[in-house]
């Protein structure tokens, strides 16, 4: 609450503080219009001024600056304490006039010396008027505009006040200057906004459009700067107070705000240049609203130093300096380099813009009625209630029309809006369909509105243009956008409808949106064209979601229904497998338990088999259990020791063979051991039914560069069948097998993080088992630490 109130009382200040002084300022203007003088104007220090135009008696006599008036009519020139010298000019002048005179007679020193010149007495005519007063006024009060927007938009930035600040002194600058030369009721502040306005550019030209490294290092900087300003001031305002001349002091002045422009379109171009991206069009922005105008300022300031007259700039410096404001504040506002992360207010600116068209609209009436010889004061007592007037009957006349004769311009934002919330609710075609017919009958008065849909595999074929048309009209091309080409504007005997607009999207004809005959016989508008292919985009738009929707429904299901597919197929396949598996021995048991219920004693052999089948049944169910995903153990243990294991596993199956192992005895290998082991068996038994009980099988372990490979070899014939689907759970060749060993295998060596692959070298079967060297350690040390 105390941010808000200080914005609130800062923005009041400044807005008094205009009001004031601009009122000031325009009430010593309006005493100048028309009002007799001496074709030539001094500043307080009785120096004659560079501004004026060409024509007027002074500068057509040789009167420049910085020629000095020293007497008029026997007046002398003489500095007082609290008195300007030119107060005795602009006594002797307004006593010339009001006694009919139609000259004065002035000493002026020059370079060349003193000399004596007549000066007619001619009225101050409208275009000096609106040059030099008027047309100031009106320009220092949209600097007042922009500053009080800069001030509201980001009350605490410092771009923001910075611009601010330069905005104020230059409006301060503007208002106070023909006051300088003419009523002088506002010189001191002339002098204050004289001092500070070529600092304030300095300042504000190292902030745009953010500080650079000096300023953000050292802000004490843009502090001194001003304060130096503020000393000029101050030693300007004590000379006038002193009685002493301030010629030296304002040349200065005149010389530092030259420099200030030059710095701050330099500051700009260079900024610009070396600048990317974003930034760079954001300066570029920048670069064409401010700095071709200051430029042309500062070459008028140099002129005048020189003694010309500052009228041939003053051509393009007045709209210039009108039109940096606006296009500042357009592009602070653009880019937000206020930071006021506000939101622009569509009503505020279009009031904001009416008033501008206002106060120009009076300027230009007010212009024209004094150069048709009238009034000033009566002209703008005129022309500001009728523009006013004529502004309030413009807008409401244009928002009656629009009502009246484009329905569309006016519902066009709420349609949109209201159609954009409709479909967002809505993923079915037919929906879709309902909700246009809806929109467009809603706004649109017409015998009827249609949407006819087009189906999809129709419109994906070659005659997608004609499945959708209607007799007699063109079909539409496959690289046509939605919504943007009108089929027939007169109506069709087929389909009685008036309007038709095809609706597409990427090349797809989606449907056609027909509209009927306006109630009244009434014609379409270029705004129901517009507001019809909008709606024809968006329901383009709506009618493509809806049918994806559905294919990713119908998609979906359908990967539902195979995944339940895909189960039960599994479920039935280990069902059979068990099946398979348990017959034998169910059987077998059967048959003993029926003997021992006739008292008859088993054999030695049947004992055996007994114990092979349940054992064989003990080593199905754990193969099965070891399907499922357990945590890993992981310890040491030596790759010699993981082998002797697996080939004791074995010793049924391997017979008077043995494996062939060439692995040394310091290697080791961090695993879980029953696992590893596990893997080791599986591969080892599939060598063994590969190679048959002529082969060899055997396992090598080597060291690589990224770790080890455990090698898994045999002689067998090779790899049968689908070598792709060859860790594919229940995939087999062997006509017993389960399908289930290497799919183990591939599951334990993947959840270790190693890889495996099978390979054919020089008539052996290998599976490669890649170990990273995290896993791999060469000697028993290795575990200790």
């Amino acid at each position: 609450m105390p941010a808000i109130e200080n914005r609130r009382w800062l923005l009041a200040v400044v807005v008094l503080a205009a009001l004031v002084l601009g009122g000031s300022g325009m009430r010593s203007a309006l005493s100048w219009y028309e009002r007799p003088f001496p074709g030539v104007l001094v500043d307080p220090d009785g120096v004659v001024s560079s501004v004026g135009l060409p024509s007027w008696e002074g500068f057509q006599k040789g009167l420049r600056y910085p020629d000095r008036v020293v007497e008029v009519d026997g007046w002398r020139l003489e500095s007082t304490a609290g008195r300007y010298r030119a107060s005795a000019w602009d006594a002797a002048v307004e006593r010339a006039a009001r006694e009919g005179h139609r000259s004065v007679h002035a000493r002026v020193e020059t370079a060349e010396g003193l000399r004596g010149v007549e000066l007619s007495l001619v009225p101050f005519d409208a275009l000096a008027w609106w040059f030099y007063a008027g047309g100031l006024m009106v320009v220092a009060s949209l600097y007042v505009g922009a500053a009080l927007i800069a001030l509201s938009a980001s009350p605490h930035g410092k771009l923001a006040r910075a611009f601010a600040s330069a905005a104020l002194f230059a409006a301060l600058f503007q208002f106070a200057l023909f006051d300088y030369h003419s009523s002088r009721h506002l010189v001191p502040f002339f002098h204050v906004a004289y001092a500070l306005v070529p600092m304030s550019f300095f300042t504000l030209a190292l902030r745009l459009p953010d500080d650079v490294p000096l300023i953000a290092r050292y802000p004490v900087f843009a502090r001194i700067a001003h304060g130096l300003g503020g000393l000029l001031a101050a030693a300007l305002l004590a000379s006038h107070a002193m009685g002493w001349t301030t010629v030296a002091l304002r040349s200065v002045c005149a010389i530092l705000f030259v420099a200030s422009f030059f710095f701050f379109a330099t500051t700009l171009i260079l900024r610009f240049a070396a600048a990317e991206g974003d930034r760079r069009r954001t300066l570029r922005a920048l670069l064409l609203a401010m700095a071709p105008p200051h430029v042309v300022i500062a070459l008028g300031f140099m002129l005048a130093m020189l003694g010309a007259p500052a009228s041939t700039l003053a051509w393009f410096a007045i709209p210039a300096l009108a039109l940096t404001p606006v296009s500042s504040v357009v592009a602070f506002i653009r880019y937000d380099l206020w930071g006021s992360r506000a939101l622009l207010s569509r009503p505020l600116t279009r009031v904001i813009i009416a008033c501008m068209m206002v106060a120009l609209t009076v300027i230009l009436c007010s212009a024209c009625a004094g150069y048709a010889g009238l009034p000033l004061l009566g002209a703008i007592k005129v022309a500001a209630p009728a523009a006013v007037v004529s502004a309030a009957l413009v807008v409401s006349a244009l928002g009656a029309g629009d009502r009246k004769l484009f329905p569309a311009r006016a519902e066009y934002k709420p349609t949109v809006e209201q159609l954009s919330e409709e479909l967002t609710l809505v993923a079915d075609p037919d929906e879709v369909a309902f909700a246009v017919e809806r929109t467009v009958a809603r706004w649109l008065s017409c015998e009827r509105v249609t949407f006819r849909r087009i189906a999809v595999d129709a419109a994906d074929g070659a005659g997608a243009g004609s499945a959708g048309a209607a007799p007699g009209e063109p079909a539409p091309r496959a690289d046509e956008s939605s919504g943007e080409r009108v089929i027939e504007v007169e109506p069709s005997k087929a389909s009685a409808s008036e309007l038709s607009l095809t609706v597409m999207f990427r090349g797809r004809l989606l449907g056609v949106l027909e509209v009927g005959k306006k109630r009244g016989g009434a014609l379409f508008t270029s705004e129901d064209l517009d507001l019809l292919r909008t709606i024809g985009n968006q329901a383009a738009l709506a009618m493509a979601h809806a049918h994806s929707y559905a294919e990713l429904e119908r998609r979906r299901r359908e990967q539902a229904a195979a995944w339940r597919d895909e189960r039960a197929a599994l479920i039935e396949t280990l069902a059979a497998e068990i099946t398979h598996e348990v017959r034998y021995p169910i059987n077998f048991f059967r048959s003993v338990f029926k003997r021992g219920s006739k008292n008859q004693s088993l054999d030695a052999e049947e004992v055996d088999i007994g114990c092979e089948e349940v054992e064989r049944l003990e080593r199905l169910v754990m193969g099965l259990r070891r399907v499922t995903h357990r945590k890993l153990e992981r310890r040491r243990l030596a790759v010699e020791e993981l082998v002797s294991r697996a080939e004791m596993l074995l010793r049924d199956q391997l017979g008077k063979r043995r494996i062939e192992a060439r692995v040394s005895a310091g290697s080791r290998l961090r695993c879980d051991p029953d696992q590893a082991t596990q893997v080791l068996v599986n591969l080892l038994s599939n060598g063994l039914d590969a190679a048959g009980d002529k082969g060899t099988i055997g396992v090598v372990w080597e060291t690589t560069e990224s770790g080890a490979e455990l090698v898994v070899w045999d002689t067998g014939p090779g790899i049968t069948g689908d070598a792709s689907r060859l860790f594919a759970p229940w995939y087999t060749t062997k006509p017993r097998g389960t399908g289930l060993g290497l799919a183990i295998t591939h599951r334990i060596v993947r959840a270790h993080g190693w890889l495996i692959e099978p390979e054919r070298r020089d008539g052996t079967t290998r599976f490669v088992i890649s170990i990273p060297a995290a896993d791999v350690s060469l000697t028993a040390e290795d575990e200790v630490a």
